[in-house]
C-alpha cells in the first residue's frame, strides 16, 4: 500500500544545507503496523510529513514515496487534496491543529462519518459519534459532542481527534505520538482502539512514539531512526528484545525499569537539529 524507497530530504543549499533525512526505506501494507521510534528530531515526524507532502517551504523529498502504485510528490494540487482528503487520517501531538475551533465535537465527527459513508442519516452518525468518544474513554460522551474545542482539556481534545480518525475510515493512518497526553490507562485502551480499526478496515498504520513500549504495544514492526536515517528494523520484539544496533541497543537500555538495579544509561551526543 504504501512503499518508501531511498527518500532523503535536504534543506537549504550550499553551506546552510541540512540532511534531514537521508536513505529512507520502509513499507506498510493494508492491516499492517509500522511504528517509528528514536529521540526528538531524529526525523519520525519528518518522515510522516513527506508521506502527506507538508515539508517546509514546500519542499519535495528524492526518492520515491508511493501510495497505491501513486507518486505522491508527483500529484497535481487536486489529486494531492483528494489524498488527504479520502485515503488518508493523520494524528497529530496538536489536537487543535485537526479541529475548527467555532464548530461543536457534534459537526467534526458526524461530517466524518457522513462523509465515509454517506448514506448515514445524521442520526444514525450522531449515535456512532456517541460509541467512538465512549470507545476512546470519554465518560460523558453526550456532553462531548455538545462542546466546543476550547471547553476540553488536551487530553479529551486528542480522544475526540482520535475518534475522527477512525470514523472516517481511512486506507492509511499515520499517527504522530497519539498519546502523549494522555494518562497511561487510557493510553492503552487507545491502543486498543487504533488496533481494532486496523485489523477491522485493513487500515495500514504508520505509529510514532518516544515509548518504546507502547510502540510495541501498538505495532507489529518497528523501525528505529536516528539522526534522520533507519539503523534498524524488524518485528517488534525481535527489535526490542534482541537488538543488533549500537544505538537500538543505547535505546532500549536508556529506558526505566522497575526491576532494574543498575543506573539508567543515557544516550552520548547530541540530537539533530
Amino acid at each position: 500500500m504504501l512503499t518508501l524507497e531511498n527518500v532523503g530530504l535536504v534543506i537549504g543549499s550550499g553551506s546552510s544545507a541540512k540532511t534531514l533525512l537521508e536513505d529512507i526505506n520502509l513499507q506498510v501494507g493494508p492491516g499492517e503496523s509500522l511504528g517509528l521510534v528514536g529521540e526528538s528530531g531524529s526525523g519520525k515526524s519528518m518522515t510522516l510529513r513527506s508521506i502527506l507532502r507538508t515539508l517546509p517551504g514546500g519542499s519535495v523529498p528524492s526518492g520515491s514515496v508511493r501510495f497505491r502504485d501513486r507518486e505522491i510528490p508527483s500529484l497535481s494540487r487536486e489529486e494531492l487534496r483528494r489524498f488527504r482528503a479520502a485515503d488518508v487520517s493523520m494524528i497529530s501531538q496538536n489536537p487543535m491543529a485537526a479541529l475548527n475551533p467555532v464548530l461543536r465535537v457534534e459537526r467534526f465527527l458526524i461530517e466524518g462519518i457522513q462523509a465515509a459513508k454517506p448514506r448515514t442519516s445524521a442520526a444514525e452518525a450522531r449515535q456512532t459519534a456517541l460509541g467512538l468518544l465512549a470507545d476512546v474513554g470519554i465518560h460523558d460522551p453526550e456532553r462531548c459532542l455538545r462542546s466546543y474545542p476550547h471547553q476540553l482539556s488536551g487530553g479529551m481534545l486528542q480522544r475526540v481527534v482520535i475518534a475522527g480518525s477512525v470514523a472516517r475510515g481511512s486506507s492509511l493512518l499515520l499517527a504522530d505520538e497519539p498519546t502523549t497526553a494522555l494518562d497511561v490507562t487510557t493510553q492503552s485502551d487507545v491502543v486498543a482502539i487504533l488496533n481494532e480499526a486496523r485489523t477491522e478496515a485493513g487500515m495500514a498504520m504508520i505509529f510514532v512514539a518516544h515509548d518504546l513500549d507502547l510502540a510495541a504495544a501498538a505495532c507489529q514492526r518497528i523501525a528505529v531512526m536516528n539522526k534522520g536515517r533507519i539503523v534498524e528494523a524488524g518485528p517488534a520484539g525481535e527489535v526490542l528484545g534482541s537488538p543488533r544496533h549500537e544505538y537500538t541497543q543505547m535505546l532500549v537500555a536508556s529506558k526505566p525499569s522497575l526491576t532494574r538495579r543498575t543506573p539508567l544509561r543515557p544516550i552520548p551526543g547530541e540530537a539533530a537539529e
